[in-house]
């Protein structure tokens, strides 16, 4: 800052810059195509980025304008996909429905189309017919060579598949950038004790390569000057095999830099590679620091700078704790351990783990013996991560404020450059625990209706967190005999959002009735958050079906049959409906009742018309100022006469977009229209919340601002 006009200059290129991504952001709506129910396309689509994985085919293609296509085709023929298979860059004819992806539509939802949009992609296409056309041919050759290295990595993919499966996952992420369907079930621990690094290919495994490479050229008695051009050749190259993530292109770029000014004979300094790094990464890829492996990368480059006089302890610590605000940010709980196995498993990677993948990956196939040998030893290292990941010390964090993320950044830059003085740490700590007091106990309580698709689930606060309770957990259906594969609805949605908000436990957990659109994803939530006490509808557990599904999650937790006239322990709440004991069908839903935030509110589960007429009859006196629509609108319940009783001020639809149901059906909207009853749907607003306070300012939310 002292240097006026090395200030100018910087103060230039940041505007250039944000003219640059300002430019790149108002490109979205020109390369943006319209909806299209029946479109016919040519893309061009590289081997590797044609993927063929439990009954469908995901892919990314090129028009010959340049723009880029997500695609995804289901078959009911699994067996059949694999005629679609190839190995070298190919013209695919696909006809489909062309449209965009849906946004995220509740709160701390990854947001699929927010990151395609960052990567170059705008619009997706459902395909229904799909044709092989022929191998693409080029004079150019720079694509030539683009599309050599993609027909090459597709090659080293596909030879993978033969090797031993834990072998196979740890070759395919740490040396080629790819992600097996069940890499995150098998390896667990890497994203709960903060290893994912390791598998992102980044600056660790360059340095690696660079450092094993120019030891080999070495020895065989080359210059540095040859080396530095073998190297300037290798690692474009090297970017594409390994799956060429933006994240990567920081640890290639500042190597090539590197080796750049070397053959120039400048002398640049470190922080001026990373510069260097920093500049070229936001050309090629202006919102690369909006992305967490972006942010990650550049950042832990940069504190890199600072802490290399530092002993090997000390440099750990001062590392994860300018990566936490950014974790803590995208994924809520960082676990105690995390700093301890860093400092255990770095080393035994950099020293043991990368050969011995490497050699047993490019032997394996004709040394069986070395591949299962070595497949043995990660099974082994494996399962003491897993292990590890299994003891106590997750810290369900919440997510901190972007402003007080920088600060926590910032603090921890200036804790690295004064040398570690007493007031800075101090000031760091401070900062930590007033950001998880206010996540932890906020002044707000909220009544919640996530969107989580066709099916119910409800979240129900008070303020300081004194009241955590979910009504149903929602689920997907089984059409037709398939298997429901995925991560689950509760996973991405409502179990995402409590962590989100610092919530690792659930008081409460009511389950109005057995169907998988409203208790599906029971598993899901009885095994990611602590669940003290489990409510159902008196009947429901003597259906052994039910009972199998979640026994062996019932560690502690003490399950409670209810009837109407009971009372909720610990909440507002009142079971207004089963009369008696029943199966757990539509007719013998949980009916809740309670008061929260100056209002009174009904959930109504799947009841129907006759189970309505039943609760008002017990209760005649019972009235609400909202009430959740039964059975997601349909007609089979939101009887006209229960609803005039009733004088709802406001009616809440839970239900999929062009559900196959035709939820909700004209005749409930015909039902609110004609009493008057004002409505939001789930469909057009996605996530609804009403916040209270004790001081009596309300407000009402919803996550889409559509109409």
């Amino acid at each position: 800052m002292r240097d006026g006009r090395l200030t100018l200059i910087t103060a230039i290129g940041a505007l250039l810059i944000c003219g640059w991504f300002w430019h790149c952001r108002q490109s979205e709506q020109r390369l943006t195509l319209p909806d299209q129910a029946n479109a016919t396309m040519l893309l061009v689509i590289q081997p590797d980025e044609f993927r063929i994985e439990k009954g469908q085919i995901q892919f990314r293609g090129h028009l010959s304008d340049g723009r880029v296509i997500q695609g995804q085709y289901f078959s009911k023929e699994k067996e059949n996909l694999q005629r679609f298979k190839f190995d070298k860059t190919t013209s695919v004819l696909v006809t489909g429905e062309l449209g965009r992806p849906l946004p995220a539509t509740n709160a701390a939802e990854f947001d699929y189309r927010r990151y395609l949009a960052k990567n170059g992609v705008y619009n997706t296409i459902k395909v229904t017919k799909l044709v092989l056309k022929a191998p693409v041919r080029t004079l150019n050759p720079f694509q030539w060579w683009q599309n050599k290295c993609h027909e090459l990595r597709a090659q080293w993919v596909t030879a993978t598949m033969q090797l031993p499966a834990t072998l196979r996952l740890y070759v395919q992420g740490l040396f080629l950038g790819w992600r097996a369907d069940d890499f995150y079930e098998t390896l667990h621990a890497v994203t709960d004790l903060g290893l994912i690094h390791l598998f992102s290919i980044s600056g660790f495994h360059v340095s690696w390569l660079v450092n094993v490479l120019s030891k080999g050229l070495i020895r065989l008695r080359l210059t540095q000057w040859i080396i530095a051009w073998i190297m300037l050749m290798i690692l474009p190259s090297y970017f594409i095999l390994a799956g060429a993530a933006p994240s990567l292109f920081r640890a290639v770029a500042a190597a090539m830099f590197g080796f750049l000014v070397h053959l120039l004979g400048w002398r640049v300094s470190s922080l001026s590679l990373w510069s260097f790094s920093l500049i070229a990464g936001l050309v090629v890829y202006p919102a690369i620091l909006t992305q967490f492996g972006g942010q990650l990368s550049y950042g832990l480059a940069f504190a890199l700078l600072f802490v290399g006089q530092f002993k090997p302890i000390k440099q750990a610590i001062l590392l994860n704790l300018i990566s936490l605000p950014i974790i803590l940010y995208h994924v809520y709980q960082w676990h105690v351990l995390t700093l301890f196995v860093n400092l255990l498993i770095l080393p035994i990677f950099s020293v043991c783990v990368f050969p011995i993948v490497l050699l047993a990956g490019l032997l394996g196939h004709s040394l069986t013996g070395l591949a299962s040998a070595v497949d043995g030893l990660l099974n082994w290292l494996t399962e003491l991560l897993n292990q590890l990941a299994a003891l106590p010390g997750m810290v369900v964090f919440g997510q901190p404020p972007i402003v007080a993320v920088m600060g926590l950044i910032i603090l921890t830059i200036v804790l690295m450059a004064q040398r570690i003085k007493w007031w800075s740490g101090i000031c760091l700590v401070m900062m930590y625990v007033t950001c998880y007091g206010l996540i932890h106990y906020p002044t707000s309580g909220e009544v919640t209706f996530f969107d989580i698709g066709q099916g119910d689930s409800f979240l129900v606060t008070s303020p300081r967190h004194r009241e955590i309770t979910m009504i149903d957990t929602g689920g997907r259906v089984n059409f037709g005999g398939q298997a429901v594969t995925g991560r689950s609805k509760a996973l991405k949605v409502s179990v995402n959002y409590l962590k989100s908000q610092g919530i690792d436990h659930i008081d409460q957990l009511l389950l109005s009735h057995q169907d998988s659109d409203h208790v599906g994803d029971i598993t899901d939530v009885l095994q990611n958050l602590h669940v003290k006490r489990l409510y159902v509808p008196l009947g429901m557990m003597d259906n052994p079906r039910f009972v199998k599904r979640i026994e062996a999650d019932l560690k502690n937790t003490q399950v409670i049959s209810v009837k109407a006239g009971d009372h909720v322990s610990g909440t507002n709440l009142t079971v207004v409906h089963p009369m008696q004991a029943g199966e757990g069908t539509n007719e013998d839903s949980m009916v809740l009742h309670g008061a929260y935030g100056g209002r009174k509110w009904l959930f109504t589960g799947d009841l129907d018309r006759a189970g309505e007429r039943a609760i008002l009859t017990q209760f005649p006196s019972l009235t609400t100022d909202v009430l959740k629509l039964g059975h997601h609108g349909s007609k089979t319940s939101s009887d006209p006469g229960v609803l005039l009783k009733l004088q709802p001020q406001l009616a809440i639809i839970s239900a999929g977009r062009d559900n196959r149901y035709g939820h909700p059906n004209q005749e409930t909207m015909t039902t609110l229209s004609k009493q008057q009853i004002p409505f939001l749907s789930t469909q057009t607003s996605g996530m609804i919340r009403y916040r209270y306070t004790k001081s009596g300012k309300n407000q009402w939310q919803t996550f889409l601002k559509e109409k």
